[in-house]
């Protein structure tokens, strides 16, 4: 039996994002938003490209921040940034510029926040397709609002 790491990578995926939305995370919930976070990133690994890598980095970030590891949200985070590219899409760039930014606000780290945020507007601004824009910028303004 081999293993279908492509629809484990996306399942898990998804299941973050049910986990990121739920209203009144316990620890539980955290516990279990990390441990598909990084089997989500383990399938990404073994079955998607520089993208999904980066993707896969950013939502480690993402669930690290959620759980109030802040520490380590930004070594995912940076991460993702460290792997971009001048061929990945306008988009993903902003995106992992605004996961910078969340990552450092959520460790609360004010003046990198502040200067990630600026970056990020900036990349969010330069996307060319109108709902990649208002998803990305939308994501940017939670953390803003902070």
């Amino acid at each position: 039996m081999s293993t279908d790491h492509r629809a484990l990578a996306v399942a898990t995926f998804n299941r973050c994002w049910d986990l990121l939305e739920t209203a009144s995370p316990t620890v539980e919930h955290h516990t279990e938003l990390l441990t598909v976070a990084f089997t989500s990133r383990y399938h990404w690994l073994e079955a998607g490209e520089l993208q999904q890598w980066i993707l896969s980095d950013w939502m480690v970030a993402r669930a690290a921040g959620a759980a109030g590891l802040g520490d380590l949200a930004i070594r995912f985070a940076l991460r993702a940034q460290a792997g971009l590219s001048p061929d990945l899409p306008d988009w993903l760039v902003a995106s992992v510029a605004e996961g910078v930014a969340r990552a450092y606000s959520d460790a609360g780290h004010e003046a990198e926040t502040i200067e990630w945020v600026a970056k990020a507007q900036s990349l969010v601004a330069a996307i060319e397709g109108d709902e990649d824009r208002a998803l990305i910028a939308s994501q940017l303004d939670e953390v803003i609002a902070r």
